[in-house]
């Protein structure tokens, strides 16, 4: 009986050309690509090389002994087993591939190195065919990424963060106002908002917020109120910090809208006054990253 050959999964990005010039024709942008806006020109040439990324990598698997599937990251479904799970884009790809992954291991292939920090993706359109072949043969390192588990009033949200969960109004120019309570100690809050972080996470909002850099594999997380309010009424003591798998952030919505967004803008979970999130790490299952060093 023939052996059965792997299966990936590859799962890509529309660039910005692609999404609001090839398809939408917005009319403002394409004047600006008439008169040769520069930046609109940038924004064409990264289209072009995000193409060439894709079809490099598509021809790697022509080349390899395997079978794949393409999906658009904005409708990808995991819903049959897979060997490997493969995304070409930046960070957001990967962490929109990841939110249908629990067990199968992903490779990022950063589709344009010159414009993309892409942190999660260890590969480029011209490793990437030698990489596959080690990640299948089980040569390629593997990194244990750990993801926020997120509760909203008792039940179990599908969805896991592998970046980070920003709590907020809705409208960025409000205050937002919640309870914040962390291992026994609460106090309410006003902020610009508030951010949960796991390690994988630590390097890009939070940090920027005031938080720490952790290293990715350390089984910790943190929170960070952002713009905190401090006045005759408000003395805040809850900073934020560095909490261990046993702990839970949870917070009390103390408004009439806002929002939880998980790994970015695209996932949003609606709050309405007194729903309750809780935050905690997931030691279960967590995500498999192929080729990265331990940071």
């Amino acid at each position: 009986m023939a052996s059965r050959k792997p299966r990936i999964l590859v799962v890509y990005k529309k660039d910005a050309y692609q999404q609001y010039i090839q398809e939408q024709q917005d009319p403002h942008l394409l004047q600006l690509l008439q008169k040769k806006h520069p930046d609109l020109l940038d924004m064409q040439q990264a289209h072009l090389v995000h193409e060439q990324a894709m079809e490099a990598v598509i021809h790697a698997l022509r080349r390899l002994d395997v079978v794949f599937d393409l999906a658009y990251r904005a409708d990808v479904r995991v819903t049959r087993r897979y060997d490997l799970v493969v995304s070409v884009g930046g960070d957001g790809t990967f962490l929109q591939a990841a939110r249908s992954v629990a067990q199968t291991p992903m490779l990022g292939v950063n589709s344009d190195p010159a414009r993309s920090e892409a942190v999660f993706c260890a590969a480029t359109h011209r490793t990437f065919q030698a990489m596959c072949r080690h990640a299948l043969s089980g040569r390629l390192r593997e990194l244990k990424l750990y993801r926020l588990a997120i509760s909203l009033n008792g039940r179990r949200l599908a969805q896991r963060a592998l970046n980070d969960v920003l709590i907020v109004h809705d409208d960025p120019a409000t205050m937002s106002r919640y309870r914040l309570k962390i291992a026994g100690a609460a106090e309410a809050q006003k902020s610009s908002g508030l951010w949960v972080s796991t390690a994988a996470g630590s390097s890009s909002a939070v940090l920027a917020a005031g938080g720490v850099r952790l290293r990715w594999a350390t089984k910790r997380f943190q929170y960070r109120p952002r713009e905190v309010y401090r006045g005759r009424l408000s003395h805040p003591r809850l900073l934020g910090g560095v909490l261990g798998a046993g702990t839970s952030v949870r917070v009390t919505w103390l408004m009439r809208r806002g929002s939880a967004f998980i790994d970015g803008p695209h996932v949003k979970v609606p709050l309405r006054f007194a729903d309750q999130l809780d935050i905690r790490l997931s030691l279960s299952d967590p995500l498999r990253v192929l080729g990265l060093a331990s940071k």
